[in-house]
């Protein structure tokens, strides 16, 4: 092979492998709808109105389609960009989101995760969803690998970043929220 050819792809590798999408806060500009895929031919989930609050995932379009969270009703789904304001990018939550906690006795990681709020919060990890009630604890079985992640809640800015989980390990993870006086 190529020598030339063998470094691009090692440098087209490795910047696949470090390069993490963006977030984003956003407000609707006019009335729209709120859908389950990118596309008009996707059902409604709901009507947003303009200056709704809204967390962009990413500026990554889907068929001109941005993947979003309506802040106020924790409700997940697409928005056509036409209809989107984009404003302050959010950063990556630091230094993970799960606390080791000892071995799991088991090839799996197992997550135990508290809800400690009043709110009911949705843990998304890849493309899986899990949702948690006030207060509730749960222990997750997952696979050894790297998760992006975010965590949302009714009327809170969205928590999203990634996270390596490896085996034979046990995890915790709280969810608070956090209130910031400006």
């Amino acid at each position: 092979m190529n020598l030339k050819l063998l470094l691009f792809l090692l440098i087209i590798l490795f910047a696949g492998q470090t390069s993490y999408s963006q977030s984003y806060l956003g407000t609707i500009s006019k009335q729209v709808n709120l859908r389950e895929g990118p596309g008009t031919d996707y059902p409604v989930i709901a009507s947003l109105k303009p200056k709704t609050q809204i967390f962009i995932v990413s500026l990554e379009t889907e068929d001109d389609f941005y993947s979003v969270i309506d802040i106020a009703t924790n409700k997940s789904g697409y928005v056509h960009k036409n209809y989107v304001t984009v404003g302050k990018e959010l950063p990556q939550s630091e230094g993970g989101l799960f606390t080791p906690s000892g071995s799991s006795g088991q090839e799996s990681p197992e997550v135990e995760i508290f809800n400690n709020t009043s709110k009911t919060m949705t843990l998304k990890l890849n493309s899986d969803s899990y949702t948690f009630r006030p207060k509730e604890k749960k222990t997750l079985t997952l696979s050894a690998i790297s998760y992006s992640f975010i965590a949302s809640a009714p009327g809170v800015i969205p928590n999203y970043g990634s996270e390596r989980l490896e085996s034979n390990t046990r995890y915790t993870w709280e969810f608070y929220i956090v209130t910031r006086y400006r």
